[in-house]
């Protein structure tokens, strides 16, 4: 059983305004190179070497970095474009048009002949799990999603632990512990209330089965609920799990987050 990626680029990127309607926020550079760069890094890293992304209007600085052909004059640009052709030439990019912003399951759907039978790996490319100081993607929580998936036959998805008075932010888990997994029992979207201390939230990677985007017919497609209803049926089916992950990652879909990427960038 082989695993494919989609990457999902086709959002506004309301809280980057007043850059993302110029720059779109998967191209903003993160030591020398787009965020997108280390993003496909980190999934060829896991194992996978064919990727869609989904894209939309206004969109295309993208699809040009991905596919253009360069002539870069002097060394340490020489360097860096041969660095970018090293990547390329690792993966098979594919590409999606979203012509109507109707939300995650939308964008997901889109990928459901390109999977096929096969698990796919989703990612949010502005949740950026990154080592700024070590100037390296972090690509082990992305490898044991993938990984736990192939073993359980379950949807997993990757989380992490966040102070629970930013809860409202983030899908937030209920988790179950067993053994060495978490399963997942259910899940709340943006809730408006939440009183506990800590709260483990969805972060951008999941591994999806083909039933998981057969029941993506189950959404509405819109940009408020997403795919959550599709993994809220599954979690009480009892085949949704968790990896829950410890490290550090960047929201590259705000301000502040880039500014710490930023920031810690010249720490190290």
């Amino acid at each position: 059983m082989s695993v494919k990626a989609v990457i999902l680029a086709a959002g506004r990127g309301a809280r980057l305004c007043p850059l993302t309607p110029f720059i779109p926020k998967e191209m903003l550079p993160v030591d020398g190179f787009p965020a997108l760069h280390h993003v496909l890094n980190e999934v060829v890293d896991a194992g996978i070497t064919e990727v869609m992304i989904v894209l939309s209007e206004g969109k295309e600085m993208i699809r040009e970095y991905l596919t253009r052909e360069l002539s870069p004059k002097g060394c340490e640009a020489s360097l860096f474009a041969e660095e970018r052709k090293r990547t390329l030439s690792r993966v098979k990019i594919t590409f999606a048009l979203q012509k109507e912003l109707l939300g995650t399951a939308h964008a997901i759907s889109l990928a459901k002949d390109f999977a096929g039978q096969d698990p796919l790996l989703v990612i949010y490319p502005d949740d950026l799990i990154y080592d700024a100081r070590a100037h390296r993607i972090i690509s082990e929580p992305t490898r044991r999603l993938v990984d736990s998936c192939l073993e359980t036959g379950h949807s997993v998805l990757l989380a992490a632990e966040i102070p629970g008075r930013l809860a409202s932010m983030y899908g937030v888990l209920t988790l179950r512990r067993r053994g060495e997994r978490y399963d997942v029992t259910d899940i709340v979207e943006k809730p408006l209330r939440y009183n506990a201390d800590r709260a483990h939230v969805l972060v951008g990677r999941m591994m999806l089965t083909s039933r998981i985007m057969d029941s993506l017919t189950y959404c509405r497609m819109n940009d408020c609920e997403g795919i959550i209803p599709a993994l809220t049926l599954e979690a009480r089916a009892g085949r949704l799990s968790a990896e829950v992950y410890r490290g550090k990652r960047y929201d590259l879909g705000s301000h502040e987050g880039y500014r710490l990427l930023l920031r810690d960038s010249t720490r190290g």
